[in-house]
């Protein structure tokens, strides 16, 4: 069986830099999406998400260059549906306004509301508890990496 689920760039740059915390949850997830057992979907904001995120924590601009040519090889390949900014404008303008997000993490947040799947993210702004029973009264959760494969596939 396959799960989808949303994802955001605070997950997926655990996937390059060495050293956070749960990533080796994270790179079970990268190695899980990999081979077609889980699904992602995310804006394609994500994209330049991860680049900033990268080089801010002092990356070398080839490998940045590298860690975005993967991102985009694998939403090309199917392993990850990316969603256009602009289909999600008139959502992220509705968190922003509910929920007084930043238009980074409302324009995370849309894709999981329009696709009706959980969020995955280690953003603080989006694990508020606000957002999160914002998102329930959706049926949609808001996980973090240490809870995604526990409540998610039911794993120990």
């Amino acid at each position: 069986m396959t799960t989808r689920i949303a994802i955001d760039s605070s997950v997926i740059v655990k996937w390059f830099k060495k050293g956070e915390e749960f990533e080796r949850e994270a790179l079970r997830l990268r190695d899980d999406v990999l081979s077609g057992t889980i699904n992602l979907v995310m804006s394609e904001w994500v994209y330049l998400e991860v680049v900033r995120g990268l080089v801010k924590a002092g990356f070398p601009e080839d490998k940045v260059i590298q860690a975005y040519g993967v991102l985009r090889e694998m939403a090309d390949l199917g392993f990850i549906e990316v969603m256009p900014v602009s289909a999600l404008l008139e959502k992220a303008r509705e968190l922003e306004i509910k929920l007084k997000l930043y238009a980074s993490d409302a324009v995370n947040l849309a894709p999981a509301l329009m696709n009706s799947v959980d969020l995955l993210s280690e953003d603080k702004h989006l694990l508020r508890t606000s957002v999160k029973d914002f998102v329930k009264k959706f049926g949609i959760k808001i996980l973090r990496l240490r809870d995604f494969y526990h409540l998610q596939l039911g794993e120990p």
